[in-house]
């Protein structure tokens, strides 16, 4: 089947809901008086429990404090229900005395203003002036009771739902993330949000969703949840208070916010790439970082852009993009070496992070005061020749198609004057610049990388032979193809143990030689063979859940179901791009794979939500269950932005 075109149909998207977590800030003075819960009243306003009375968010007094306040609510009418150690106190009303000789733990107002409170073993409840009992053979820790008298129960070693006399373990059903739960709150819309010493989580529709780790929460100690009224809950923990927000959102809303992000802290001279925050965590102590692949990352953040363009007409993206092709030439022309691109630059006066100084970093002979990085790998050329020919296709003059065919002829020539190799400034080939056939098919150490080399040079002549046509280049693509079998050498692009590593960057640059390659390639036995690739690849990436990879199969193919899981992932990718520290292998509602990845980390039988991971780029392994970082690094917004315009533009995702 031949690549989708614009015109195709879309899913129809609707406004989603976006987690969001929105620190609560200057409230040391509340801190000071030992806030010890949280509660939401009946308008949706955040009251605070404290040694001093109950307090609105906005400081007000709601009412005097009464003695060993074990925790508080409200009723359907608003009024405040207190509970302390001997006595329960109901707004406007006498107080009422506690059953006799009961150590209360905790209590919890009914939908239907019902009023219970517990002990270790036992939950009472509040009946026409009085107060009734029933046991639970079960050591509480929590509880909050829903509808229709169904109590959620939290034990030291399971949660449990207890309705009618029957109590039912939910680990059958759906196990909690974490515990002992510490605190519990039932929302309105019948959402159970837990706390607990390693985090917070939400049982939503049938499915658990965790929330640890500074993007979501201040510290991992969880004090006390409140629902809101809107599917959210405020927390809190030792260091502080936050509100885990589902706002409304839209995918486009959410491209403009990566679009905001990336330009605002990213964008160096048109390069693009991740930056570092010279303080943890402030966005306000930028870095910006001269890469080892400022070609790739930059040539993705082009071809976004250019998607972008095709798909919105904005001059805004076609300048952003023509700014990032001005980029990606000087790569090329900064070398002094004809058609010899490099790893990154550096400009007079630029204050960067300059990635792995040493001798690999050379003076530009063209550009006065300007230093390259050499040793270019296949990566790069990747980029260039994905970015040139999107940029080419959908967005350049003729002025600038004829700079592209030009650069372009220039790469392809160097790597075939140099027997399909690149060759730096130093004249030896770089350590990753290898296509040849005697490396690829017959030097053992090379057998990792040759249905990819094979696919990666077979998409960049086609791509040459788009942009700037030769007799050569045709006469190359044929040899390949003919002589060395490399049509065939793509079947087994992605390799697995026992006969390779495992290798996500490698995955993310067969789909950079994808794309192309099956949008030039017209010879039926060809795409055959390059169709029945990618659909093999497919079958070892869909478990990732990817959008890029899932979105890029559809635009190729035409299949369109995995176009689901990519829209998903989107939705549910954080919008803090932060790379703050997410742990999960203690959890008890996942699994761990029997095999460490290929840098000995642990791994996930089955990928989590993207709101549940570090961040990641498609170079990266899905599957990690522990990351490291303090929020030193921030990703720009490319890996998002790729796979979403791509989808817009073959029609696979909705405006």
């Amino acid at each position: 089947m031949r690549a989708l075109t614009k015109s195709s149909a879309a899913r129809s998207l609707d406004t989603y809901l976006q987690d969001v977590a929105t620190p609560l800030t200057a409230l040391d003075d509340f801190f000071s008086k030992n806030v010890c819960r949280l509660a939401v009243n009946r308008n949706g306003t955040l009251c605070f429990g404290t040694e001093e009375g109950i307090f609105y968010q906005n400081r007000r007094r709601a009412y005097s404090v009464i003695p060993k306040l074990l925790s508080f609510g409200f009723l359907p009418d608003n009024r405040l229900v207190l509970l302390g150690s001997d006595q329960l106190v109901i707004e406007g009303e006498e107080p009422l005395v506690l059953p006799q000789g009961i150590h209360v733990v905790g209590m919890s107002i009914s939908p239907e203003g019902d009023i219970y409170i517990a002990t270790r073993s036992e939950i009472w409840r509040r009946v026409k002036g009085k107060w009734e009992s029933f046991g639970i053979d079960v050591s509480l820790c929590s509880f909050a009771v829903g509808a229709y008298t169904t109590i959620w129960i939290a034990g030291n070693k399971r949660l449990y739902v207890y309705e009618g006399g029957v109590l039912q373990d939910v680990d059958a059903v759906a196990p909690p993330p974490v515990l002992p739960v510490r605190c519990m709150d039932l929302g309105a819309d019948g959402v159970l949000w837990i706390g607990t010493r390693q985090g917070a989580a939400c049982l939503r529709d049938g499915v658990w969703r965790y929330y640890a780790g500074r993007r979501w929460l201040p510290d991992n100690e969880v004090l006390s949840v409140a629902a809101d009224q809107k599917g959210g809950a405020w927390i809190m923990t030792r260091s502080g208070v936050v509100h885990l927000e589902r706002r409304p959102m839209t995918l486009l809303q959410k491209a403009e916010h990566y679009q905001r992000l990336t330009e605002q802290r990213h964008e160096r001279n048109g390069y693009v790439a991740e930056c570092f925050l010279t303080r943890p965590g402030d966005l306000e102590s930028v870095l910006l970082h001269a890469t080892d692949n400022d070609g790739l990352w930059t040539g993705l953040y082009l071809a976004a852009q250019s998607f972008r363009y095709a798909v919105t007409g904005e001059k805004e993206a076609a300048e952003r993009a023509r700014r990032s092709l001005r980029a990606l030439l000087d790569l090329v022309y900064v070398t002094g070496v004809p058609g010899f691109p490099a790893r990154a630059l550096i400009r007079p006066g630029e204050r960067v992070f300059q990635s792995d100084p040493g001798p690999n970093w050379y003076l530009s002979p063209t550009m006065p005061g300007t230093f390259f990085k050499g040793d270019t790998s296949s990566d790069e050329i990747d980029g260039h020749y994905l970015a040139w020919y999107l940029y080419y296709k959908l967005v350049a003059n003729e002025e600038e198609k004829t700079e592209i065919a030009e650069v372009c002829r220039a790469v392809t020539d160097h790597i075939l004057d140099n027997g399909f190799t690149l060759v730096g400034p130093d004249g030896k080939v770089t350590s990753w610049g290898v296509w040849t056939p005697e490396k690829i098919n017959d030097d053992p150490d090379w057998v990792d990388e040759r249905g990819l080399n094979a696919l990666e040079i077979l998409s960049h002549l086609r791509v040459a032979l788009y942009l700037c046509p030769s007799l050569r280049y045709e006469e190359a693509y044929s040899e390949l193809v003919r002589k060395h079998h490399y049509a065939l050498n793509t079947l087994l692009q992605k390799v697995l143990p026992p006969l390779g590593v495992n290798n996500h960057s490698d995955d993310e640059l067969a789909a950079c030689a994808y794309y192309p390659l099956l949008q030039l390639e017209s010879d039926p036995s060809l795409r055959a063979l390059y169709l029945l690739s990618l659909e093999r690849t497919q079958r070892i990436l869909r478990p990732q859940r990817s959008a890029f990879h899932n979105i890029l199969y559809a635009a190729c193919t035409g299949r369109k179901e995995d176009v689901g899981a990519a829209i998903t992932w989107l939705e549910e990718s954080p919008l803090d791009l932060r790379n703050w520290a997410m742990k999960n292998s203690h959890r008890r509602d996942v699994k761990l794979a029997t095999e460490r990845d290929r840098f000995g980390r642990l791994q996930l039988e089955e990928v989590l939500s993207p709101a549940e991971v570090g961040v990641y780029k498609w170079n990266a392994n899905p599957f990690v269950a522990d990351t490291e970082g303090e929020g030193e690094v921030e990703l720009d917004g490319s890996h998002w932005l790729l796979p979403y315009w791509m989808g817009r533009y073959h029609g696979l995702i909705g405006a």
